[in-house]
């Protein structure tokens, strides 16, 4: 088995009396578009977090490439890109000028930023706007615009939570698109989210959690045979519903 891009171990978080994760367990491979797949609340967001060192667990342990993220925050920042679900936009720079900070942010040198901001401009369908100010962007816009700054220094490891937000269906075909690319180029990618339709034609494998807990994952012929259902969704809405428990095998 390859070595494993990201490894998640009994990873939890309360906040309060409230379990938001609850001992969380699963890898992600090298070029492998893995999806996080569970409704609202399920404990997506928070989990991302923590992987990616901006809420430290309760307990658990995350490695990135064989490195924790909190002991080796910069060196573990310096291979990964996030797109959060909650964008925190700088509404008064440009397109251009918020790629531009990002690029300086990351490291990356001036002549390999003035080649990846044009082409991340245009494989996303920003360079019409890419002068105007990120306050006159619309949201699907916005989170396009992250996507590219979550790009612009060439990471091996993208998480993207609810990355389609407020995206039109021409753009959402160009990124889906793009992430392919990516994944051909070796990148891996970590696709939260909690439309069904979307994970499943996106994703190699999947894991559905729900309450903080992980109940089944696998690619989609695997959750298919594993929990005896004739499509995904079934075996999303059974074990929401709690009529099936219990995590599938991957190995």
């Amino acid at each position: 088995m390859e070595d494993s891009i990201l490894r998640v171990e009994s990873l939890k978080k309360s906040f309060g009396d409230f379990e938001a994760v609850k001992d969380l367990s699963f890898d992600v491979n090298p070029c492998e578009i893995f999806g996080f797949l569970g409704p609202n609340g399920a404990g997506k967001s928070t989990t991302i977090k923590m992987i990616t060192g901006f809420l430290k667990p309760d307990a658990g342990k995350v490695e990135i490439l064989g490195m924790d993220p909190v002991k080796n925050e910069l060196e573990v920042k310096s291979v990964i890109g996030v797109v959060p679900e909650e964008l925190q936009m700088y509404d008064r720079l440009t397109g251009r000028e918020f790629l531009e900070f990002a690029a300086r942010m990351y490291g990356v040198e001036e002549s390999r930023s003035q080649e990846i901001i044009p082409h991340l401009l245009g494989l996303l369908d920003l360079a019409p706007k890419a002068d105007n100010m990120i306050l006159d962007y619309s949201y699907g816009m916005q989170k396009k615009l992250a996507l590219a700054g979550a790009l612009v220094h060439s990471p091996k490891l993208v998480f993207l939570d609810e990355p389609f937000t407020g995206m039109d269906a021409i753009s959402v075909i160009k990124v889906r698109k793009l992430l392919e690319k990516l994944q051909s180029e070796g990148v891996s990618i970590f696709f939260s989210s909690h439309i069904l339709e979307l994970v499943e034609k996106v994703c190699d494998r999947i894991a559905i959690i729900d309450q903080g807990r992980i109940h089944a994952i696998g690619t989609k012929k695997e959750l298919l045979e594993g929990l005896g259902a004739e499509t995904l969704e079934e075996v999303f809405l059974n074990l929401h519903e709690g009529r099936e428990t219990g995590e599938l095998a991957v190995e």
